[in-house]
């Protein structure tokens, strides 16, 4: 009895140490690869804020595993049209891979979502949010609860969970690996300048997965409440959500006023990718349209 004891013992204290000498291999790397500032933060993944001229503001939410700058180019555009921009980093992001595995986390986000908008509420007459795969999902749910949101901008948003994304979620919460690469993650921008400025890690951890399937599934159950103007951007060769998916999520959205554009040219990160202008070009016009309309 003692020896069994003692041979389950060994053997969960091997399993610890391979689990800590693996993290400590993917944090090296990652740490080499996204230096970070005397904050934490990776260098060129910081929030940030373009003060406008128009009296508009819009919130612009990055994805999940990724960080405020895949929407720069979005938000200068924005901010040229005279549009104030809030870029946030969302809890867990663009940080080391250890505050990935403890902040990263579906009450976080969606508390962080609705403070950075209830400070946009403050000194602008008209209020706008975009948000991108997850902060597409961020800005459904925020957008139900804010009766004073103008219009809205879903980018390839990561709502509901299709069931062959179903054991990529268990495998995860499963594994004894603290650290998970993320599958597919250089297929998401088809442009190789874009794909190499892009400052998301490519690993995940199992929490943060959860967090995600809990973000894209409030998201899913919320969209017939989604009644405010909705413009839903997606491109025929995103390799995270398909055609399918996006069409039926479409579909289910309770706005009377809604418009749903296809890319030809992009992975799942259109807001960086070779469609960037066209995506640009609609979110401003979009916004613009319901820039002097009164608040659904």
């Amino acid at each position: 009895m003692l020896a069994a004891a003692s041979v389950v013992l060994s053997a969960a204290l091997g399993v610890a140490l391979w689990r800590r000498q693996v993290a400590q291999r993917f944090e090296a790397a990652d740490a080499a690869r996204r230096p970070r500032s005397a904050q934490g933060v990776v260098i060129g993944g910081e929030a940030f804020a373009l003060a406008g001229t128009n009296g508009a503001a819009v919130l612009l939410l990055h994805g999940f595993n990724d960080t405020p700058q895949s929407m720069r180019y979005l938000a200068a555009r924005l901010h040229a049209a005279g549009y104030t921009v809030q870029v946030p980093r969302l809890p867990g992001h663009g940080c080391a891979l250890p505050e990935l595995a403890r902040d990263a986390r579906a009450g976080a986000w969606q508390r962080a979502v609705a403070a950075e908008y209830a400070v946009l509420r403050e000194g602008h007459d008209a209020l706008f949010v975009c948000g991108q795969s997850m902060g597409g999902a961020l800005a459904v749910s925020l957008a139900t609860s804010q009766p004073d949101v103008r219009a809205l901008v879903l980018l390839a948003p990561f709502i509901g969970l299709e069931p062959q994304l179903g054991w990529k979620f268990r495998l995860a919460r499963l594994s004894p690996a603290k650290y998970h690469r993320s599958p597919g993650a250089e297929r998401s921008i088809h442009d190789p300048e874009a794909r190499r400025a892009a400052l998301g890690p490519g690993i995940v951890t199992a929490g943060a997965l959860l967090a995600l399937r809990t973000v894209a599934l409030a998201a899913e159950r919320a969209l017939e409440a989604l009644t405010l103007p909705t413009l839903y951007i997606q491109s025929v060769h995103d390799n995270r959500i398909t055609e399918d998916a996006a069409q039926r999520h479409f579909a289910a959205i309770g706005a009377r006023e809604k418009s749903q554009h296809w890319l030809s040219n992009s992975g799942h990160i259109i807001s960086a990718d070779y469609d960037r202008d066209e995506v640009a070009d609609r979110v401003q016009e979009w916004f613009a349209r319901h820039r002097s309309g009164p608040a659904t």
